[in-house]
């Protein structure tokens, strides 16, 4: 089920998610933003300082150019989490092919 994801910090992303049904997007989210690789993609760094806030939102707030990110957000997975927070992650995110 692909999600449309708005990730808010000092500015606004637009990015789509392809998630398993029943996945929990504020899960696969507090996770993800705890890793170095979530910053590469989507992140002004300044997380600690400035609360951020993320929501999916209809697919009409994404532009056509918005990325997705499942399959980079699922290597970061693979790289940097273990155990039950990896499996989970890679659980919630659809792998292509």
């Amino acid at each position: 089920m692909k999600k449309s994801v708005m990730y808010s910090e000092t500015r606004t992303w637009f990015f789509d998610l392809d998630m398993a049904e029943g996945a929990d997007l504020d899960e696969v989210m507090s996770v993800l933003r705890g890793t170095d690789g979530f910053y590469r993609y989507v992140d002004d760094g300044m997380s600690e300082e400035i609360e951020c806030e993320w929501s999916d939102v209809s697919e009409d707030w994404n532009g056509d150019d918005d990325s997705d990110y499942t399959e980079e957000f699922r290597e970061v997975a693979e790289r940097e989490l273990d155990g039950k927070e990896r499996h989970m992650v890679l659980s919630a995110l659809v792998k292509k092919g």
